[in-house]
């Protein structure tokens, strides 16, 4: 791509702040869920705002997922994380964006999913710097170079069945929910490793890895033919969203604790 531009990911309302606006994301990604929560008026003009659908859903999910997207104009794009979100998308008149769960590993995935009218494509969290280079860029191509990437989703709450659940208004209450800013609950494993816990749409549970993905000090992603470069927050403050996109940009010293390269250099294994 002649210039490359930075993408942000939240998780959480908060999260999207006057000050993170000011840093000029191209793309802001919103769970389709907060929508109806959420005045996007200052957004106006000044950036893409798109909806993320979730990873898990039900058929009976479709038809409110759909009205959801269909209330909001102001969100002009949608992202496609597997085949069951097309008939959600389809006649929308947004433009489609592919998410991680299309797990787009070659050139053939992404010429697949230009094919089935995609705009851009994500690029694997498995895949190294060179494959992710060597990608035919038939659609954009992005690739998330910072965050918590996602591992497992539960089918069952693991807060709600450790700590019972407050449900108000059809939403879910449950710590995992309502307790994010103050800190994520967490899972611990047999070494000490501690996994945040996010609340996931239709009330289940999705563990994020304990350390955080962090490439600011590496020069290798500017350099194979990214479009867009995802910032993907989740149990970060609203303060340190900005800190952290300033610090892509080369305009503040910042590092988070625990970090990891993720498969951006070794690969699978």
């Amino acid at each position: 791509a002649e210039r490359m531009a930075f993408t942000v990911s939240i998780a959480r309302a908060d999260q999207l702040t006057e000050a993170l606006l000011a840093e000029k994301p191209a793309i802001v990604y919103i769970p389709a869920e907060l929508l109806d929560t959420m005045d996007l008026s200052a957004c106006a003009g000044r950036t893409e705002l798109c909806a993320v659908l979730p990873r898990v859903f039900r058929t009976a999910d479709e038809q409110p997922l759909r009205a959801i997207l269909e209330r909001h104009p102001e969100v002009t794009s949608v992202t496609v994380g597997n085949w069951g979100h097309m008939p959600i998308v389809r006649g929308l008149g947004k433009t489609l964006r592919g998410d991680l769960g299309l797990n787009v590993y070659n050139s053939r995935a992404v010429a697949f999913w230009r094919e089935q009218g995609l705009t851009s494509v994500t690029a694997s969290l498995e895949l190294r710097w060179q494959q992710v280079r060597d990608l035919g860029k038939y659609a954009d191509c992005e690739a998330v170079i910072y965050g918590r990437l996602p591992l497992m989703i539960t089918e069952n709450c693991i807060v709600a069945n450790e700590f019972g659940c407050r449900h108000f208004k059809g939403r879910c209450g449950a710590v995992c929910a309502d307790s994010a800013c103050a800190g994520a609950p967490e899972l611990t494993d047999r070494v000490g490793e501690r996994f945040p816990v996010l609340h996931a749409y239709g009330c289940r549970s999705e563990l994020q890895n304990g350390k955080t993905l962090w490439l600011a000090d590496k020069p290798e992603y500017r350099k194979i033919g990214l479009t867009y470069a995802r910032l993907r927050f989740t149990t970060e403050s609203a303060e340190e969203c900005v800190r952290v996109l300033r610090a892509y940009k080369g305009r503040e010293e910042y590092t988070p604790k625990d970090i990891t390269r993720g498969l951006f250099y070794r690969g699978v294994e």
